[in-house]
Order: structure tokens, then sequence, then C-alpha cells
């Protein structure tokens, strides 16, 4: 088994290659995200040739109101794809007597309310079940005879509450829950030892059981809800997980993440992508790598941060933190910067710092985001005793040299923005948005500036 990366670098591929003899085109969706679709005539040759042998039935988007008719059904069918059409009730009365070779049934996106009991009773061989956005309230006893099951696909399923025992699907390797009304996690759940990809992120969810992950051990992907405080992560579960790879999910406090990072360093293992929330703030993550710490008075910046390269960190509430940087070489991967509401604020770095850092942070960010910080008054503060000869030798010139934009909002302390001599790194700085600071007289500083000469 491969990792996650290796095998969407090899699906990438795959379909490149696709694209380059004309099977898909590059489209963009109603969103304006960039997609792949299949040619038209490609399509649908593809569906004459799988109306015969292998058998499928794809009927996508027709706005059917019921199952097909039971002829429809062969006994040797092997896929059907009844997504985005309006069917709200799932009856056995139009299968065969036996479904033997169906594999793949996806239904998700009807307005589906109730499924037989005994629906999934004769699909022996089905490995694929998506029922993602529609309106069940539960799923059947029978789901339990899917033995060969390895994949349950169920979010946005908001009304959702509850499902069976999970004990007998044991060659499930995907479970997505994500976005149900769940309260507690299926009963069976430690059965489910092959699962690779599982997604919890319901904020109705009340508890794991302790000794539940441990289990799960050849998890690549986890996801939790990361503003349900009732659902927090613990390094000591977390640590026989040697093959994750993601992770979504709330840490309590400091002390418990910087155990998870630990864990982490000494086991020699990173994660690729990240969204993770310590402490009681919220914030969306917009980038792979994130980490968002909030709501701590007493903390002054100490974390350890090695085996992970942060990508976005957003600090919130954090009202004993004075500078973010003294020696932290996971900043020099940071892409973006948020710091709100934190009233003890003075500066984002000292230039000591720099001389102390054998990283240059800040050398990739791109995004500075700075607001309601009452105490701040410049971006870069020199320490006392350093004098404007030495400044440029102090300052790397990786830093902030790849920063495009820089917003303050609410930094009433703030005098100079930019000192001068950092202006020669500033080569890709597009945007410069200042609001709400009234005692701001510099944006760019001049060379005597009388905050870059001492600490006020």
């Amino acid at each position: 088994m491969g990792t996650r990366q290796e095998m969407k670098d090899k699906g990438r591929v795959i379909l490149k290659k696709l694209e380059e003899n004309c099977l898909l085109e590059n489209i963009t969706n109603k969103s304006g995200q960039p997609c792949i679709k299949m040619h038209d005539a490609v399509r649908e040759m593809a569906l004459s040739i799988t109306r015969m042998n292998p058998r499928h039935m794809i009927q996508v988007g027709l706005q059917l109101e019921e199952l097909p008719e039971k002829e429809q059904w062969s006994s040797d069918i092997e896929k059907v794809s009844l997504m985005y059409n309006s069917i709200s009730e799932i009856s056995i009365d139009v299968l065969p007597t036996k479904c033997q070779l169906l594999t793949t049934l996806l239904l998700q996106e009807n307005p589906i309310k109730k499924i037989s009991i005994s629906f999934f009773i004769n699909m022996p061989c089905l490995s694929v079940l998506n029922l993602s956005s529609t309106k069940i309230k539960s799923l059947p006893n029978s789901i339990s005879e899917l033995k060969n099951l390895t994949t349950l696909l169920l979010s946005g399923c908001y009304e959702l509450r509850a499902l069976p025992c999970l004990s007998m699907l044991q060659e499930l390797k995907k479970l997505d829950l994500s976005w149900t009304r769940i309260e507690e996690v299926p009963e069976g759940m430690d059965m489910l030892i092959k699962l690779r990809y599982l997604d919890v992120r319901v904020f109705t969810l009340k508890e794991i059981s302790a000794g539940l992950l441990p289990k799960l051990v050849h998890l690549q992907h986890l996801g939790f809800h990361k503003d349900n405080k009732r659902i927090s992560l613990k390094a000591e579960e977390m640590e026989p997980l040697k093959k994750l790879e993601c992770l979504t999910g709330h840490f309590e406090d400091i002390s418990e993440f910087s155990k998870f990072i630990s864990s982490m360093q000494q086991s020699r293992k990173n994660l690729i992508k990240y969204d993770l929330q310590v402490g009681s703030s919220f914030m969306r993550a917009t980038r792979d790598k994130a980490v968002t710490i909030g709501g701590f008075h007493d903390w002054e910046g100490e974390l350890i941060m090695h085996p992970i390269e942060i990508q976005e960190l957003n600090i919130l509430k954090c009202h004993n933190l004075r500078s973010l940087v003294n020696d932290n070489s996971s900043f020099k991967n940071a892409i973006g910067l948020r710091v709100w509401w934190c009233e003890g604020i003075e500066c984002v770095v000292s230039l000591s710092s720099f001389a102390s850092s054998s990283a240059h942070p800040f050398q990739s960010l791109e995004m500075l985001d700075l607001s309601e910080l009452p105490k701040l008054s410049a971006l870069i503060m020199k320490d006392e005793g350093i004098g404007s000869a030495t400044t440029s030798t102090l300052a790397p010139s990786a830093a902030f040299s790849h920063l495009k934009e820089i917003t303050i909002d609410s930094c009433s302390s703030m005098k100079t923005l930019l000192p001068h001599w950092l202006l020669p790194n500033l080569q890709n700085l597009e945007v410069i948005s200042v609001s709400h600071c009234d005692k701001v007289p510099e944006i760019l500083g001049a060379p005597t500036s009388e905050v870059e000469e001492k600490r006020e």
C-alpha cells in the first residue's frame, strides 16, 4: 500500500495522459474551480459499451423520482450511478432477486428519506456505496450484510443521527461521516482495522471512546470537527498512527499539541496536509498546512514545531504574547500569517531574532494580516544597543522577500510599518492595506525613524 500522496501523483499522471490523448478536457465549474470532464463523444461511446458487457447503468441528472424499472436491473449488472436525481425512497421491489455482481452503487445528491430494511441483503459483492447529501435519518441493519464493502460515503447527510453496528464491515477502508448529525461513533468501529480514511467532522459528536484510535493503525487520513470542543485530540492516542498523512482536529491546549509534535519528531513522521486548532478560537484554513492557536492568555510563544512545516499560522486572543519569533525554523516555510486580538504584542519579530535563527524566519511569507493589536508599534523592532550601521547585516536578504500583501487594521500604537532598510527585500510586495490606525505617520520609514533605534 502506497501513501495517499503517491496514489494522488499516480492518478494525476493517468489524468494527464488521458487529457493529452483528447479523452478528457479541462473546464471551469460554477465556483470558478478548474475541473476535468470526459468529451461528450467519448462518454457516449463508453456508455454504449457498458450497456452490454460489463453491464453498467448510468442515469445521472435525469430528474428520476423513483429507481429505474425492474427490467433495467439485470442480474449481471456491475455498476449503477443514479446520482443527481429526485429519488426520495429506495425500495427493494424493483430489484432482481439477487444483484450478485453489483460492486458500485452511487446514489448521492438525491432527496432519499427512506431505504427498504432488506435493500442491501442480496448485494454480496458491493464494494462502493455513496449516499452523500441525501436526507436519510438512519441506515437499515441490512448494511451489515455488505461484508465486501470497502467505501461508505455519507458526507452531508444532515439528518443522519445514527448508524447500525458496523463490526461486520471488516473490509472497509474509507468511511466518511462528515457533516452528519451523529452523536456517537457507530458501534463496532474498533473492528474496522483496515480503515485508511476516516472523516468524522461532526459538530454534534459527543465523544470518541478512549482506545479506539490506537486500533486503527492503518489510518492515513483522519478528520474531526475543529470547532467541536468536546472532541480533543490526545497525543497518546495519536502516537500509534504511524501512517497518518492528513489530519484535521482540535487540541485542548499547547501542552497536548507539543506532545503530539514531539511524538512525530521521535518517529520521524511528517504530515502532508493538516488543519489543526489549538485552544478555543476558530479560523478557517486557506492552505494545506495550517495551525490556529487561540485563547491562551498566559502563552508567551514557546512552541515546538520542527517536524511540521507550517504554511499558514493564525494566532488569536493570546494576550501575553509580545512577539512571534525567537529561533523557530518552522516559520521559514510559512506563507500566510494572521495575528488578531492579541493585546500584548509589540512587534512581529525583533531584529535580534534574525541573528539567532539559522532558518531566516518569514523567508517564504506572502500574506501578513495584523488586526486589533493595541500595542503593536512596528513590524520589526530593534533591540537596545543595535545601531543603524549594523541593521542591514542583521536583516538577511531573504526576510520577507516573498511578501505580497500586508493588511493592518485597528493597531492604534503603530508608528512605522516598514523600516527603510527592509525595502530592498520587498520587491514582490503588491498590496499594503492600513485602516483604523490613527497614529501611523509612516508606511515606509525614514532612516532616522525613532522606532528603529530603540524599543519604546
